[in-house]
């Protein structure tokens, strides 16, 4: 009978009227109290925090409650799943017993076992106001279950936008170190979000599979320069790859805009600014996916070629190019070689590569053309290496609302293609230090 007694105690404190919930605890001993329900091993806590949706202020009231009681109750109590108290205020959305909670020691980066923490339960179950109470008190973003997913990943649209707006806060302050948070300098954003996985999935695309029909170009690298292996250049790869091609993409953006980091007006602009000034997709345009309908050959006006490096199936690079019918010329719009792999004569060997496909899909091209800014002094030496010439310069200017400013100069270089005109030194040369192979049909 006092068994039976003890159980209902639990639900009665979860599930029954405010007055016969409180008058059980108040009647209850400690000692009673004290005990746990034992199909799950959960705590009379438990029970009080998971109150209906809506009953935020009877569930603190029940919590304020026991911890009167003194009961002897370990605030971070794991039940058989090892979840806490705290995971069952955040799937009922009960904000305010969440802060209380915390306030006694609840730690909020507590993982069950599926690796998850509370703030996964307050996300699926769209409590907003559950959601913004966890992140004002530490709650982590970047914690990836067994399944491979984060908050981000599994967010429907109602809590999306805050998560969002978490994540921007995190990228605009620095909470390394003791002390209180600081903001971070323009530059240090920047790098923040160049390094941000641009997809939910913080996993999807990292290593690519690829097929040997799929590779136009391949070049092995000297062991004397202490790395070793092979690139290639592919025709086309799987589109879940986009999300590591857009990391790539912003790091393109972001070494453009390291070059303006002594300039006055390099503090007013935003990622986005500086992908607009580069000729890049925003965050907001939908970037990955245009990505992904460009490398799997959904758009004939233009193409981008991963450069991946074989022995660890990993990207290291891409070139994007356009065709520019009325000049009957390949535009290179955007040529980036990863940090790690620079130094190895791969840039050459995209622009080749994407002369290549240029004649292979039909493309009528006799001149391949690129802008580059002056002060990019690394790229213009390996255009120059590949048989490029300044054609033209135009002054580069801020855009959007911004106020205009002449921070550097673009120049537009050309190289006629082989076959079009006799090939330069240069040129002949850089032909000849790899294989360029011809894509399947």
């Amino acid at each position: 009978m006092a068994k039976k007694v003890q159980k209902s105690m639990f639900f009665t404190v979860r599930d029954e009227n405010m007055r016969t919930a409180k008058c059980t605890i108040q009647r209850s001993s400690a000692a009673i109290l004290g005990t746990r329900y034992k199909p799950s091993d959960q705590t009379i806590l438990f029970f009080a925090a998971a109150r209906r949706v809506g009953q935020d202020a009877q569930a603190l009231a029940l919590c304020r409650l026991l911890v009167d009681r003194k009961i002897n109750i370990d605030i971070n109590h794991g039940d058989a799943l090892r979840q806490t108290a705290l995971f069952y205020a955040a799937r009922q959305g009960h904000a305010d017993t969440i802060r209380f909670l915390i306030s006694l020691g609840a730690n909020p980066n507590v993982k069950d076992s599926n690796g998850e923490t509370a703030m996964f339960f307050a996300v699926r179950k769209k409590r907003t106001a559950a959601v913004k109470a966890l992140l004002d008190n530490g709650a982590h973003l970047k914690v990836v279950n067994k399944w491979h997913h984060t908050c981000f990943s599994l967010s429907p649209a109602e809590v999306l936008p805050v998560l969002q707006e978490e994540r921007q806060k995190k990228r605009s302050y620095d909470e390394s170190g003791p002390g209180p948070k600081r903001r971070r300098t323009a530059a240090e954003e920047l790098r923040a979000w160049a390094d941000e996985w641009p997809i939910k999935e913080p996993v999807v695309g990292k290593e690519i599979d690829f097929r040997e029909e799929d590779v136009l170009a391949v070049k092995s690298v000297d062991k004397s320069t202490g790395k070793h292996g092979e690139y290639a250049v592919l025709s086309k790869c799987p589109g879940k790859c986009a999300a590591r091609l857009r990391l790539s993409e912003k790091e393109f953006v972001y070494d453009h805009a390291m070059m303006m980091k002594d300039e006055l007006f390099f503090e007013d602009l935003k990622p986005e600014d500086w992908c607009q000034n580069v000729g890049v997709l925003t965050d907001a345009g939908g970037a990955v996916e245009g990505i992904k309908g460009v490398v799997t050959g959904k758009t004939g006006s233009h193409f981008t070629l991963p450069l991946v490096q074989k022995e660890t199936q990993t990207i290291a690079g891409y070139v994007h190019a356009t065709y520019c019918a009325e000049e009957h010329g390949l535009r290179i719009a955007h040529l980036k070689v990863d940090e790690a792999h620079i130094g190895q004569g791969l840039g050459v060997l995209l622009l080749d590569a994407a002369e290549q496909h240029s004649h292979s899909i039909g493309w009528k091209c006799k001149q391949t053309f690129l802008s580059v800014l002056k002060a990019n002094a690394r790229a213009r030496k390996c255009y120059a290496k590949a048989g490029f010439r300044v054609a033209s310069s135009t002054a580069a200017a801020g855009w959007g609302a911004k106020k205009q400013h002449a921070w550097s100069e673009w120049q537009k270089l050309r190289k006629r293609q082989l076959g079009h005109a006799a090939p330069t030194r240069s040129t002949r040369k850089s032909v000849h230090k790899y294989a360029l192979k011809t894509p399947a049909a």
